[in-house]
Formats: C-alpha cells, structure tokens, sequence
C-alpha cells in the first residue's frame, strides 16, 4: 500500500511536470530560444540527487563518485577501488523512486517536438552554441573537439540524439565547456534513443540513456541516467544537484595555535580547490591582534592565499586571522563557515628577505619543463623522497624511474621514488594541475630575481667557498663556485637567504653546503639563471630556481627542491624535499 502511495504521488507530480513541459516546448515554438525564454530547467524528480543511477546495473572501477548513486529494484552496485561520497541505494523505496521518476522525465523530453537547430550530420567539436533545442535524427559520434556552451545561469540547453527512433552518442577525446563561467552545468541535458559512451572525455550535463552509459578515463560534470547499465572505470563523476560542495581551508601558515612566529611572518592558508581570485581580498581575509586589525596586501597563487603585513608584527602577541565566506571556488560555492585561526609571535624578528611563495611548485621536490632522467652506478641508485612532474613534457620524457602508471592514469610510481611522478599527458586533473606548477615555478624564479637592496653584491668574486654567510639577500652578476672548502649559512629556524646569480652555479665535488643555528633548507633561495651543477658527492641544502639545466653528478645528496626551467638529470642521487 505504501509502494502504491508512493507511486500514485509520483504520477501526480508528474503530471504537474510534464505539463510545464508543454508550455516549454510553446514557448520554444513561439520565438527563437535565449536567456528569456528560459527561467527554469526541467524537474529531474527525486533522480536530481544521483550521480549516477542505473536500471539493471552500476560498476564503478578504479572512480571516483560525487553524489547518490542507485539502482533500480533487482539492479546491484558493484564497486571495485571506487570511492563514493553519497549515498548508495540499491533497489531501496529511494532508488525505485528516483527511476520511476527518471523514466517519466525521459518521456517528457522525448515529447519535446520543437527543435530550435537540427544538426543531424553536423560535428559538434569547434561549435559554441547559445542555449536552445538541438535536434539528431541519428547517432552522434565525436572524435576531439570541444563544445561551448555561451549563455547565463538560467539558460538551458537539450540535446536530443536519435530522434528518428534509434541513435547512440559516442564521444572520444571531446570536451564540453562552459563560456565564461556564468552557464551552469545543471541547465544542460544529453538525451540518447540508445546508449552514451565516453572515452578519454571531459563531459558536462545530465545524460539520460535509453539504454546503457558508459564512462572511460574522464570526467563527467553531471549525472549519468540510465535505463539500462552504467559503467564507469578511470572516472570522476560530481553530481551537479542536490547540495554544492563547499571548498574548505586545508592547511594554513602559522597553523592554528603555533607559538614562537617570526614578526615578520606572511600569513598564508591553503585550500582544497581553486578558489575565485576576486572573492580573497583583505576586506574577507583579515589579521588583528584582537584590538587592531592589521594593515596588509591579499594574494591568490595556486591554492593559497598569502596575507603580507604591511610592518612588523607585534612582540610577544597572539593574533587572529579569518577568511570569511564571502571566500567562493570558481563554481561559486562558498566556504561552509569562517576559517578562523590564531598564533603567538616571538619577540626575535627574522633576519633576510621574505621568502619567495613557490605556489603550487611547492608541491615537487623535482620540476621540469622538458625532462627529468635518472641513471644508476654501481655506487648505487637514486632514491627521490617527494613528487615528481613534468610539463609540457609527455611521461616519455621522464627516464630511467620505470615508471608505473596508477590505475587512474593521473599519475605513475617508481621504485625509485618515495611519492608520486605526473606528466602533462596524464588523464585530468593533470595536465591543467601541470600548467599551474610550472607557472608558480615561472613566477617565483622572477620574484627571486627581482629583489632589490641586497645586503651584499659580488661577494668574494663569485667564489664564497669557506664563508659563513648570515641571513641576507646575495647578489652577483656572474656565476657563483662553492669548492670543496663549502660554505656555511648561519642563522635562525626563520631567517631567508636569497642568491641571486646572473650566470651559473657550480658547487665542486665534494662540497658541503652546512646549516647552522637551527637554518632550514626551506626558507634558502638559490636564483640561477644559467646551469646549476652538483659535483660528484657534493652535500648541497636549498631550493634551486634555474632558468635552465639542473644536474646533479654521481652520488651527489641534495636536501631542497630542484625547480628547472628546462631538465633535471640525476646520476645515482638521493634527494629529499624539505620539512
């Protein structure tokens, strides 16, 4: 009795919906299809919360799930190295529900007669189109090419293949975007007479199948619904319904309840997604001492957010910093709550220049543009504690690691290698991930370089072999040798050294680079705008920016990040990223 009211109320909103269909489909025929016409997307019914939802089956391998998924009465869920982070319901009341529903909406979009475009033949890879009705009478197969999707947040779009009866959307290498951000990717609908096969896609919508969909290496931004099975392998699926995702602050610097920070400290918070560079400001993101709010300049790189004092922060006082929800992620989800957080500054400021932000090129211990290579001696073998990447550069450009690709292909593992290895050819999020890095790896090389007043210029000639050097920034307009006499960096847990090196840097064999005074590797800056070269069991600590070749000879130890404009190549080294 229960399963029959439930159904008799499905009928009645049904009803309510496909009227509203109707009218849709009037005010499509009446005038030619845009912005106005369009004020609210079709009623999905209760399948709007499902990522995925299947008639006879859901098998989701090596994938990850963002939403619901179900399946109708007598279906299973079969998951294999599948994460989801919804609810799965598996012929429940909820999942008969929800398919009910999907079988109803199927047949209200069916019904829709008026088509604003009939694009029966016509490839859909190089076209932007406004919102509207698009009409195939047949199959439609995309091999490459990207679709744009131009309109506001309240536009629609339909596409409807297999008109005529039969037809089945195929897509290889085909990507659908969204022009300028303002299109919401709930207001698009792929209605199939067949089946949806995605390969190696970056999809957006909700698809609705009138048999099977299946999803290989991509993403779909959407739903797959489904009359028959659904397969997803090597896919990430994010439910475009029900409610956002809030992006969250994933670590922040100081962190939350730290004592002993320098007064000279940036304040900087890293967060789980890109965010919307104009809704991080210093009118959201604020510093006080609980009294005065500080004074200071906001920037964005990468994930973070860097608020930077305008003076010196105060002896021996514990400050707040808070980034509001007015704080959004490039789809317009806000922060769940304020992030708020506090730490106690000491009364010793840090000696040098502040450090330079490495954004998200702070996330490799190696990266290169064109390569990175490893040979092995009988000395011994490489051994990188970090991660690795590359790009433009494809995974063939990364040798002698015997790289395995991870089942996702977004990333490989070596033997050699203590994290993980990405090249710009992997599966997306990579390469855009890539791109970043090596932007963040750009930009912090020019702002190294771009320091101004140094403490000290052409010190020793180029040669600063037996020095101890404090805190400071270098300048040469040569190249700078470290012999094997080495070179000494004398200063506190948070004081900054920055080189500045016009030509290359050569630290002989045998060279030891020695941190005194609590020094760390991290806050040590080596700007090299020719070759740097490691000699053959040299000990060498800091971060190298070189606008060309790292190389590091046999059996040479770094302790650092080595960050190349060009290649890094590796003979039997052990290399480790900084705490």
């Amino acid at each position: 009795m229960k399963n029959l009211m439930i159904r008799t109320h499905t009928f009645t909103m049904l009803t309510s919906r496909l009227v509203g269909m109707v009218l849709f489909a009037a005010l499509l025929s009446a005038a030619p299809f845009h912005a106005a016409l369009a004020k609210n997307a079709p009623n999905l019914g209760a399948e709007e919360y499902f990522a995925v939802l299947g008639g006879s089956a859901v098998t989701c391998t090596d994938s990850v799930v963002i939403g619901d998924v179900g399946v109708d009465l007598g279906g299973a869920v079969t998951q294999t190295n599948c994460t989801i982070s919804g609810t799965v319901h598996e012929g429940d009341t909820v999942a008969q529900q929800a398919y009910d529903d999907f079988l109803a909406e199927y047949d209200a979009f069916a019904s829709l007669e008026q088509c604003n475009v009939d694009l029966t033949g016509q490839p859909l890879g190089g076209y932007t189109l406004t919102p509207g009705v698009y009409c195939f009478d047949a199959a439609v197969t995309e091999t490459g090419g990207v679709l744009t999707l131009d309109g506001s947040s309240n536009d629609i779009w339909i596409f409807k293949i297999g008109t005529g009866g039969t037809g089945a959307l195929t897509g290889t290498n085909f990507s659908v975007v969204m022009a300028g951000g303002e299109a919401y990717n709930n207001n698009v609908f792929w209605w199939t007479a067949e089946a949806a096969t995605l390969t190696d896609s970056v999809f957006i919508g909700s698809i609705l199948a009138g048999m099977s969909i299946t999803v290989t290496r991509g993403s779909l931004d959407g739903q797959a619904l489904a009359k028959a099975a659904v397969t997803l392998t090597n896919t990430e699926v994010v439910s475009v319904f029900g409610t956002p995702i809030a992006p969250t602050v994933s670590s922040t610097d100081p962190a939350n309840g730290d004592t002993g920070v320098a007064l000279n400290k940036r304040v900087s918070a890293t967060f789980s997604e890109s965010m919307d560079p104009l809704t991080i400001t210093n009118v959201n993101f604020t510093l006080t001492d609980g009294v005065t709010p500080a004074t200071g300049t906001v920037a964005y790189v990468g994930l973070s957010a860097t608020f930077t004092p305008d003076r010196y922060l105060a002896l021996n006082t514990t400050y707040t910093a808070t980034i509001t929800t007015v704080a959004k992620d490039l789809a317009g989800n806000a922060l769940a709550s304020d992030k708020v957080w506090s730490f106690t500054t000491i009364t010793t400021v840090a000696a040098g220049p502040q450090p330079v932000n490495l954004g998200t090129a702070g996330n490799f211990v190696i990266l290169a543009k064109s390569g990175v290579s490893t040979t092995g001696t009988t000395a011994g073998t490489t051994a990188v504690v970090g991660d690795i990447g590359v790009s433009p550069a494809a995974a063939t450009y990364i040798t002698g690691f015997g790289l395995i690709a991870d089942s996702s292909n977004t990333f490989s593992t070596s033997s050699l290698v203590t994290g993980k290895v990405y090249a710009a050819d992997y599966a997306p999020p990579t390469p855009a991930n890539m791109t970043t890095a090596v932007s963040d790896m750009e930009t912090a090389f020019t702002d190294a370089a771009g320091r101004t007043l140094p403490d000290a210029t052409e010190l020793g000639a180029g040669d600063i072999s037996g020095m101890t050097l404090a805190p400071g920034l270098y300048k040469w307009g040569t190249g700078v040798l470290i012999t094997s006499a080495g070179v000494t960096l004398s200063g506190g847990a948070n004081d900054v050294w920055i080189f500045q090196i016009a030509q290359g840097l050569t630290v002989a064999n045998g060279a030891i680079v020695t941190l005194s005074g609590g020094a760390q590797t991290k806050n040590i800056f080596w700007q090299v705008s020719g070759q740097a070269t490691l000699g053959t069991a040299a000990d060498f600590k800091g971060i190298i920016l070189s606008q060309t070749l790292i190389s590091l000879n046999t059996g040479a130890v770094m302790n650092g990040r080595a960050l190349a404009q060009t290649a890094v190549t590796l003979i039997a080294n052990a290399i480790t990223e900084p705490n």
